[in-house]
């Protein structure tokens, strides 16, 4: 009886074991979260206040030319299917201004970035890298700016932290099984930095704002 017992117990505790097996075998594994990279570059002009704007109307009359230049952006968002064309994400933006020449044989330039975290939201496809899509981001970064004095080639210059505020919106067009996309955006940044000024000292309150339209890929 003892032996038919433990052939009996032997039988089940295999068959268990195999269904188990089989289960796991069959079960389907996790989805994986859905991350899209975005990278795109543009064109802007940037428009200061305060200080900076001053200094600005001076260069001005001095023979300077505005403040373009290009950008350079690369994002990613998490986006599932069910959150209906939501995405959200971090990333980073910069922007480098033309060299700009002119009052007495002097170069005027600036750069600044922002990285942080942000969203983007595609109204009516509901479907994250396809159609009409409102985007927005909050971020932290550096500004740098210099007058060069090229005839005794000496540098005047404003280095500043501060936050950036981005608004913007877009249109993705599906490529590649509509897994990737081409896109187009036109942005609108504001920023508040505080930082030092050669001549004028430190924990100076600093303001701009910036436009940009970009254009490159999402996959």
């Amino acid at each position: 009886m003892k032996t038919v017992q433990i052939t009996f117990l032997g039988s089940v505790s295999f068959l268990l074991a195999t269904t188990a097996l089989r289960a796991q075998q069959t079960e389907p594994a996790p989805a994986k979260l859905p991350i899209y990279a975005t990278i795109s570059i543009g064109y802007g002009n940037t428009f200061f206040s305060g200080q900076l704007a001053e200094k600005e109307t001076i260069n001005d009359g001095r023979g300077f030319g505005r403040n373009q230049g290009n950008t350079l952006t690369s994002w990613f968002y998490v986006a599932p299917a069910q959150w209906k064309g939501l995405g959200v994400g971090a990333g980073i933006k910069g922007f480098f201004a033309t060299p700009n020449n002119g009052g007495n044989s002097e170069t005027y330039l600036f750069n600044y970035y922002h990285t942080g975290i942000g969203a983007k939201y595609y109204l009516f496809s509901k479907r994250f890298n396809q159609g009409l899509a409102l985007k927005s981001s909050f971020g932290i970064g550096q500004m740098t700016e210099k007058t060069k004095y090229n005839a005794t080639q000496t540098y005047e210059h404003q280095f500043a932290i501060g936050t950036t505020l981005l608004v913007g919106l877009g249109y993705s067009v599906p490529i590649l099984k509509k897994r990737s996309a081409l896109n187009i955006d036109f942005d609108f940044e504001t920023s508040n930095r505080r930082g030092d000024v050669t001549g004028v000292g430190e924990n100076q309150s600093f303001r701009n704002s910036h436009v940009s339209l970009n254009v490159g890929i999402g996959f």
